[in-house]
This record gives structure tokens, sequence and C-alpha cells, in this order.
């Protein structure tokens, strides 16, 4: 069972009001150790991501993006981008994870990740994901595609 009580103080840390307030992430559900947030992308798109937070803290949270009206977690769900991008969020069907050394799903692929234990390196866990993800949206260089909302007219 996930460590309720430093999850919520998490959820309503300063540092998770910071990335709400500058419009990186707001969350949008929460029920026990699971956690749903909004990202927002700088193409104007969003990405509802899943944070299964079971043992938070002691491990590491699996993130998942799903599919905003089913909560389903669907190719269609997932940001794309281009070779640097897919290194890290695998964003084709049958191969849906993040290849990171603070999510579950990564280190499911990489054993060698676990003893590093990096998830436990940053004081508040949650922020450092959702800061991570952010970064793989914000930054041009980690390759994420780009694209226009709707036709400008």
């Amino acid at each position: 069972m996930a460590d309720c009580d430093r999850l919520g103080a998490d959820l309503v840390s300063a540092e998770f009001k910071h990335g709400v307030a500058h419009l990186f992430w707001e969350l949008v559900e929460r029920a026990g150790a699971v956690v749903w947030v909004r990202m927002f992308a700088p193409d104007g798109r969003t990405y509802l991501v899943r944070l299964s937070c079971e043992k938070y803290g002691e491990e590491p949270i699996d993130g998942k993006f799903v599919d905003e009206s089913t909560r389903a977690c669907v190719e269609s769900a997932w940001p794309t981008g281009n070779a640097v991008f897919e290194q890290w969020i695998k964003f084709k069907a049958g191969n849906l994870f993040i290849c990171w050394d603070q999510d579950a799903g990564g280190i499911g692929h990489h054993q060698d990740w676990r003893p590093r234990r990096a998830w436990q390196k940053n004081e508040i866990q949650i922020v450092a994901y959702l800061n991570f993800l952010r970064e793989m949206l914000h930054l041009p260089a980690r390759g994420y595609d780009r694209r226009p909302t709707s036709a400008q007219g």
C-alpha cells in the first residue's frame, strides 16, 4: 500500500503547485495510490498520465499515458516524437512504457537500474516524475513531435 499521507502531502506541496501555476500539469483525480495528471505540451495539446504510486517513496512510480475518456492505455493517448524522444517514451503499440530509471516500467525492462534506486533521490518523487515528463514535452532537444492543434485562420 502507498504511503498515502506522503503522497497527499506531495500533491499539495509548493513544488507541485508551482507546476500547476505554470500550466505544466494539473491534478485531475486521485483514487488512493493512483493519480491522474494532465500534462500540457507546448503545442497546445494535453496528455493524461496515470501514475500508479503503490509503495510511494519505497518503489518507483508506474506512469502510463491514457485516453482522456476511457482512461485506457492505448497508443493514440501517447505523445510521439523522433528517435531521441522514443529512447525515453515508448509510444508504439505493444511497447507502451516510459523508459526512465525512475519509472517501474523502465526498470522492468532494465533490471540493472533497480539498484540505483534513483526514484528515492528526489525529496518529492511525484514532482520529479512530472518534471521529467514536462522536459520531454517542452525541451526541443528531447524530440517531442510538436504539431499544431488546429489550422490558423
